[in-house]
């Protein structure tokens, strides 16, 4: 349980790492001010300092300064709310194995990848935030702040990948908590990959040689992409966006499911040619038909996300910045992720 500000600020990071399962996080220790005209409450800076506007703090000692008391619903809106930014910004840092949250940096600068970090963020935070005010105690701190609710940030990509985890669950069978949190555990270049490795290992597995994995699941990855690419610009205002985000998610989970029914099709139908790779023997071995390739997957070299569940603390990692807002979204390099 905390009981300060300061103390709260001390294990943010730690309960966060906790409540999603996390590796681990990235946060250097360090805490900054926005400035007071910024329009976002809080962002992440790509060293890994965690970035609050004012108010979010001036909130929170409140809530602290007033423990134990009972509230109305505004303001333990407003508490919650800041608790809000609080859980979003330090979901943004968490990391894999071996990897670190300013890793993603060139690959935030895609929009798909934008859209995918912001909106997954944003999902977790909302299905996750009482696990993290009961982690941490908060409930004694402001009775009945776990009962309120505040509206969500991103509002027009979140439909988007509230879909796309629904769709990616049932052909996986697991929940579409389960997927956000898994994504939402790994950097901005790594989350998409995190899917495609469900759907690849669920649809097919073992029926592809090895060397055959990561190509299949950048090719997954690829069919992802347009339709999250396609909502960057939509206006959170806008009902037809909000729709259209919604079918967005549906349609990139779908595109891949197909694209690993026909790699899974493939395989089936190319078990020889599996044997021989797995054999070492290549593609030209004697009796394989050297004509069969799986549908449209690269070649492909490269390091496969790890979702992993350990518990160790962060280590500082220079690098730029990315936004949390509660604006509008980042543009051009160099920023910071947001809420």
């Amino acid at each position: 349980m905390v009981t300060t500000y300061d103390e709260l600020r001390e294990q943010q990071a730690r309960a966060a790492v906790r409540v999603m399962g996390a590796h681990h996080s990235s946060w250097n220790g360090s805490v900054a001010l926005l400035p007071e005209d910024s329009s976002r409450k809080g962002n992440v800076s790509w060293d890994h300092t965690i970035n609050y506007h004012p108010s979010v703090v001036s909130d929170l000692r409140e809530m602290f300064a007033t423990a134990g008391q009972q509230h109305d619903q505004a303001t333990l809106q407003r508490y919650r709310e800041a608790l809000r930014v609080v859980f979003h910004e330090n979901i943004h840092l968490l990391a894999a194995r071996g990897t670190s949250h300013a890793m993603g940096a060139d690959a935030y600068q895609q929009p798909h990848n934008q859209v995918v970090e912001e909106a997954t963020t944003e999902l977790a935070t909302q299905q996750a935030l009482n696990e993290y005010i009961r982690e941490l105690g908060l409930e004694q701190i402001a009775p009945g702040i776990s009962d309120v609710r505040t509206a969500p940030a991103y509002g027009e990509y979140v439909p988007a990948v509230r879909s796309f985890s629904e769709e990616i669950g049932e052909a996986v069978g697991q929940s579409a908590e389960e997927v956000v949190r898994r994504l939402a555990i790994v950097n901005a270049e790594d989350k998409l990959a995190v899917a495609a490795v469900l759907l690849y290992d669920e649809k097919v597995g073992q029926l592809a040689p090895a060397q055959a994995r990561v190509g299949g699941i950048q090719a997954l990855v690829e069919t992802m992409q347009p339709a999250f690419a396609a909502i960057h610009e939509f206006d959170p205002g806008d009902p037809q966006d909000v729709q259209m985000s919604e079918l967005a998610g549906l349609n990139a989970a779908r595109k891949a499911t197909i694209k690993a029914e026909e790699l899974q099709e493939f395989w089936t139908q190319n078990q020889d040619l599996r044997r021989s790779l797995d054999a070492g023997l290549g593609a030209g071995a004697s009796g394989v038909d050297q004509s069969n390739r799986p549908p449209s997957q690269n070649e492909h070299d490269g390091r496969l996300p790890e979702a992993g569940t350990g518990r160790r603390d962060p280590g500082p990692r220079p690098g730029a910045a990315h936004p949390n807002r509660n604006g509008r979204r980042p543009a051009g390099p160099h920023r910071s992720l947001g809420d």
